[in-house]
């Protein structure tokens, strides 16, 4: 038998070759000790502590600015405009005057009504003096009785006129005070409904303007029937605490405080019309406006708090990833800090804020980015925006609360 040398060292160094392959592909399956998965490197995330911040259940809900009190102002005599003592938009107070509206006919009325009322009184003396003569008279026997009762009887429908035009007066009067119109209210005026020379009538649909008050101002909005009865229970320790924010930037325009609980729940939406009221200096809230309220129905007490994003959710529970050990900048020697998964209990959400009642221990370091890639004991590296930031350790304290990596 003839064997070919070279060809011979040609396969023994393929076979060595495979040999060697499967050697080094055994030395991968097997690293860190968990045979057919190869070790994944540190994930690069970012983590902040968890602490504590005051949170109470708070409802959230749309309002609508309403004035506290609405009054269109309409004409009660007929007649001409002939003056207007007010600027659209200007604050009024009650009692000021607003128009005037021509008053020559009803101050003749009035003049008339007074003539009448002074010829009564004297025709009312007269008839009292003839009574009284026929009184004596009769005595003497110079009048018969039934010339007596007839001067009484005179003597009492006299007085009985009298007290017809004082009304009649009095009536006259009023329809005077019609053609000067004053303020019932106080507040801002709106658009005219009519300008001077414009006639004007009794029973007019367009008002001559209207008023609004607007200090102090209400904010009506619903309250789900879930939670009527702690709303009803915060209105009866002082009406608490109702913020109003504006929907763009989220800023507190307003403060003030719960004032009416409607009494009963509306089939429509199955909520309960509720209403705020705010002092509204600086006329910061417009009657008409949407807003943000923000109306916490419990005492404030502390929770851990976290940002919104750091919070998944998970097939049984919510659930954080806490960092134990310490957790290296990329690039420096040793090993990281793990990640565990860590189910808690929400007590509320606010403003991109997440407040648990369970789960997370403050001070503990808790990722906030990064999540999706991450696996149940993973190795993490923390970033930071101008240093590494380091996972909270035995040896070494806790960035401080708030602080973000």
């Amino acid at each position: 038998m003839i064997i070919d040398a070279p060809f011979f060292r040609r396969g023994g160094a393929l076979a060595l070759a495979v040999l060697l392959a499967a050697c080094s592909s055994g030395e991968g399956d097997n690293a860190g000790g968990k045979p057919g998965r190869g070790k994944r490197p540190p994930q690069l995330v970012s983590a902040q502590v968890a602490a504590m911040e005051d949170f109470a259940p708070t409802l959230l809900a749309l309002g609508t600015v309403t004035p506290s009190q609405s009054v269109a102002v309409r004409p009660r005599g007929d007649g001409e405009i002939m003056s207007i003592a007010f600027k659209e938009g200007d604050n009024v107070r009650a009692g000021q005057l607003l128009f005037r509206i021509d008053s020559r006919q009803a101050r003749a009325a009035v003049a008339q009504a007074e003539g009448e009322l002074k010829g009564a009184i004297a025709a009312e003396r007269r008839a009292t003096l003839d009574y009284e003569r026929a009184e004596k008279l009769v005595e003497k026997g110079f009048v018969s009785a039934a010339a007596r009762d007839l001067a009484r009887a005179n003597a009492w429908s006299a007085r009985s006129q009298i007290e017809t035009n004082r009304a009649l007066l009095q009536s006259a009067q009023v329809q005077l005070s019609f053609l000067t119109v004053t303020a019932p209210i106080s507040g801002r005026t709106g658009e005219l409904g009519f300008r001077r020379g414009a006639t004007v009538r009794q029973g007019d649909a367009t008002p001559l303007v209207t008023i609004n008050q607007i200090s102090p101002i209400h904010v009506r909005f619903l309250v789900p029937a879930a939670n009527v009865q702690q709303a009803r229970a915060v209105q009866a320790s002082g009406g608490g605490t109702v913020l109003a924010r504006d929907r763009q930037s989220g800023e507190v325009l307003a403060t003030g405080r719960l004032v009416f609980l409607d009494n009963n729940i509306d089939p429509g939406n199955g909520g309960v019309a509720a209403r705020a009221e705010f002092r509204n200096e600086g006329d910061v809230l417009w009657p008409g406006a949407i807003i943000d309220v923000e109306f916490p129905l419990e005492r404030a007490t502390p929770h851990i708090t976290l940002p919104e994003g750091a919070v998944q959710t998970g097939r049984d529970a919510p659930f954080v990833w806490a960092v134990s050990g310490t957790a290296k900048a990329p690039g420096a020697k040793g090993s990281g800090g793990k990640v565990q998964m860590r189910n808690v209990d929400i007590a509320g959400r606010l403003r991109g804020k997440v407040y648990l009642a369970g789960g997370v221990k403050p001070g503990e370091q808790v990722v906030v980015d990064a999540l999706a890639r991450l696996k149940e004991g993973d190795t993490v590296r923390l970033k930071g925006p101008d240093k590494p930031q380091l996972a909270a350790s035995p040896d070494r304290p806790a960035a401080p609360a708030g602080s973000a990596g």
